[in-house]
């Protein structure tokens, strides 16, 4: 409602606040006007856009319902923004004195003059204490500065501006469209307003052409393959987990037609999942259509059915279906395993089902594959395997592992090969036979169901194969160097072991006479080289470990006359000889690792183990020194210990000084008991050399066992283990940390006492060796006296017959 100005406010004023108030009111209607115009453009283009766009990438207009309910939205929002910009602000009150407000705040120079005349002379005010000439005076200066009011300084452009930049864009577009195109315009305004449903025009045409589907074959050679298999009432079956590829077509030009840039194939499979992808140009145009593909999901790994709508621009290819069928499996695998002749008296597995007798089954063994299994080289196999569905046919592929990697070529390889499986009458197990296994073989089967439908991988089978390895055999020689007698008996411990049992061992032993140095140059080109010599052969029974212990007596075989006599300067070899029963090639024969003597006489062997002897000497001087400074040591701790420090930090370095001292004592102790025990043995071995090459010299043997090799055993084994065990006991008392000088003083006197002990043995040992020794200078003696007698007798003769011989000239 609109307020009367009082009569006695000036003519001007009121003229101001009147031309005021309709300028307001004509600022709403133009603000509302501009909103609800921008409402309904805004909702034209977006509606519009929602409901063609996907027409032309190939999707489907909106529905009518969709349409309806942008209808109605639309008018409630009309009716919503025109009450709250219209109509609602055109029902509210524009006093005066609210309108020269408004204007004394866009114009302070009037300083409230204009406020005041409207309020002040307006209806009777009571109360009031005011001048009457000063309300004329405010009066008169309101209506002189009337004239100065400029209108346009009280409305803000910007609203109506920014409104004005929206919605003349918007119809500018309108018109555009309009005039471009008027069946587009008329079409949208008719469907948009529910007038029409007619749906937008089309102009593709897309064709089915199938599923290109990849061969899977157990041979490598058609890897990459693919067929293309038509859909048969729009209905195709591929294996479930396949890699498939849809390839459709669209008419060109030629055929009145425009290719669409992009198609889609929307999907939707049995458990209700929904999914869209984008189909791939491929090609040329190719008698004027043009190829797209699909080589993603929902067709790769194919896991459920499901039906496929195609789009292309204005086209669509419905209601196609793709049935996801379970392709055949090999649910389980038998291995039957006949072994070859060589291993058929042996029962190779305690656990398997090896036969022994001449009415064995059609194989030995029966066990399932599993990764890493391996058969014995020769070995016949038998794959027998059980299908998930009936099959209708399996395709075997073969190859050998060795000759595909490029070594070298083994006569026995079969090479690459395809091999026939027999399938069973009811469809749903195969056998395959794989004869005389010598190389590592892979096994490729492809299975196929009664549709024609395979398995999407071929299933792969390594068979591992043991070789037959040639057997292994050693020997050693016991009680016996590289120098013999003639007459020495040879302890012999030969070993022979094979991966599946040793056919027969020989112990073989040559005799090579020494060289003629009077020969001629021709006579010793000509002498028998080891080859040429008759060996002498010894058969030995062998235990469950394949261990024979035998003994050759060269007096004994001389005696028999098998050997000739054996002179010094001969030589012995000695080797053995083992065979298997591998019998499908070359047999596999070893020949142990040669050991050669020399035949020397007593005297020589004599010298060579008193040279030994001294060696034995030398090293137990060595352990006597390094005993007396393990005592040097162990006093050293004693000395140490006595000095300990009083404080905790000084105390416990000392301590550590102590230990470190300890383990090199025990460490020491380790080393000498180790060293003496190699004297030991050394001694015992050359003891029993003497013995097995029959050297007259008792006394001798009996000197050097009671007198150091017997109680230098016993050095060994009674007071060095407990001084090692009281050098022990000493680092657990110092680690103690109640430790005190006199406990670790106490310990190691005890410990020095033993290794006193242990001195006075050792030299006690030592003095016999040297007495030994004089023993053995005095021996060379008397053998050189006997030497040279023999010698002066020989040519004593010699003169005689020579003078002899003389009278008779």
């Amino acid at each position: 409602m609109q307020s009367e100005s009082p009569p006695s406010l000036h003519p001007k004023i009121r003229d101001l606040l009147s031309q005021l108030r309709h300028q307001v009111r004509r600022y709403i209607v133009w603000e509302s006007v501009l909103v609800l115009a921008a409402i309904v453009l805004a909702v034209f283009w977006i509606a519009f856009l929602i409901d063609y766009l996907p027409v032309r990438i190939g999707g489907s207009e909106m529905p009518r319902s969709a349409r309806a309910v942008v209808l109605a939205g639309t008018f409630i929002a009309l009716l919503v923004f025109a009450w709250r910009y219209w109509v609602s602000r055109a029902q509210r009150a524009l006093p005066d004195d609210s309108l020269a407000l408004l204007i004394e705040r866009h114009h302070p120079d009037l300083a409230g003059t204009l406020v005041t005349a409207v309020q002040l002379e307006g209806q009777p005010r009571t109360g009031d204490s005011h001048s009457p000439a000063f309300l004329s005076a405010v009066h008169r200066k309101a209506v002189q500065e009337v004239d100065r009011v400029d209108l346009k300084r009280v409305f803000r452009r910007e609203p109506i501006t920014r409104k004005l930049w929206l919605v003349i864009p918007l119809l500018t577009a309108v018109l555009v469209l309009a005039v471009a195109s008027p069946k587009t315009f008329g079409r949208a305004i008719s469907r948009l307003t529910l007038f029409s449903d007619s749906p937008w025009p089309r102009r593709a045409a897309l064709e089915m052409v199938g599923v290109e589907v990849p061969v899977i074959s157990a041979s490598q050679d058609d890897e990459g393959a693919t067929e293309l298999v038509p859909f048969e009432n729009q209905v195709l079956r591929l294996a479930r987990g396949s890699n498939s590829t849809l390839r459709i077509r669209a008419a060109g030009e030629d055929h009145g037609h425009q290719i669409p840039d992009l198609c889609t194939v929307t999907y939707i499979d049995d458990d209700g999942t929904r999914g869209q992808s984008n189909l791939r140009r491929v090609g040329r145009l190719v008698d004027g259509y043009q190829s797209f593909v699909l080589d993603g999901p929902p067709l790769t790994s194919l896991a459920r059915s499901l039906s496929l709508t195609i789009r292309g621009l204005d086209d669509r290819l419905r209601d196609f279906r793709i049935e996801a069928i379970d392709p055949p499996a090999i649910a389980t695998m038998q291995m039957q395993v006949r072994y070859p002749n060589y291993l058929r008296v042996f029962d190779v597995s305690p656990d398997s089902s090896t036969v022994t007798n001449q009415d064995a089954p059609a194989f030995d063994q029966e066990l399932s594959y599993q990764a890493g299994v391996r058969i014995r080289e020769g070995s016949n196999l038998t794959l027998v395997g059980t299908s998930s569905v009936p099959l209708g046919e399996v395709d075997v592929f073969v190859s050998s592992l060795e000759a595909s990697s490029g070594s070298e070529a083994n006569p026995n390889t079969q090479g690459e090969r395809t091999l026939p499986a027999a399938i069973a009458a009811d469809a749903l197990s195969f056998t395959l036979s794989l004869n005389d296994l010598r190389e590592a073989t892979s096994v490729r089967i492809v299975p196929r169901d009664q549709t024609g439908i395979s398995a999407q991988a071929a299933y792969r089978y390594f068979i591992g194969v043991v070789r037959d390895q040639v057997p292994e055999t050693s020997m050693r020689l016991s009680g016996i160097g590289s120098s013999i007698t003639p007459i020495a008996k040879l302890p012999i411990e030969a070993t022979a072991t094979d991966d599946y049992g040793v056919e027969s061992m020989q112990v073989e032993m040559r005799v090579r006479p020494q060289p003629d140095e009077n020969a001629t140059q021709k006579a010793t080109d000509a002498s028998p080289t080891d080859s040429d010599i008759e060996p002498h052969v010894v058969t030995p029974q062998r235990d469950r470990e394949g261990i024979a212990k035998l003994a050759i007596d060269l007096r004994e075989l001389t005696d028999q006359a098998i050997l000739k006599e054996l002179k010094p300067g001969d030589s012995v070899t000695i080797n053995t000889t083992a065979k298997d029963r591998f019998d499908l090639g070359s047999p596999h024969v070893t020949h142990g690792e040669l050991i050669r003597l020399q035949v020397v006489t007593p005297e020589q062997l004599l010298a060579t183990l008193e040279r030994r002897e001294l060696e034995f000497r030398s090293r137990l001087e060595q352990s006597i020194d390094e005993t007396r400074r393990l005592r040097q040591s162990l006093t050293g701790v004693n000395r140490e210990a006595s000095e300990l420090k009083t404080g905790d930090e000084d105390k416990l370095r000392s301590l550590q000084r102590l230990q470190l001292r300890v383990r090199q004592a025990e460490l020491q102790a380790a080393k000498t008991t180790d060293e003496l025990a190699g004297i030991v043995s050394g001694i015992d071995d050359l003891l029993l050399e003497m013995l097995n090459n029959r050297i007259d010299s008792v006394d001798r043997r009996e000197r050097l066992q009671q007198g150091v090799r017997d109680p230098l055993s016993k050095v060994v084994t009674e007071p060095l283990p407990v001084l090692r065990r009281q050098i022990t006991e000493l680092e657990r008392t110092i680690i103690t940390e109640t430790s005190q000088p006199d406990q670790i003083n106490k310990a190691v006197e005890a410990a020095v006492a033993t290794n006193d002990q242990i001195l006075l043995q050792l030299s006690a040992v030592l003095e016999k060796m040297l007495d030994l020794e004089s023993f053995n200078e005095i021996l060379d003696l008397m053998r050189g006296l006997i030497q040279d007698q023999e010698s002066l007798l020989e040519e004593t003769e010699d003169a005689q017959q020579k003078r002899v011989l003389d009278l008779f000239k």
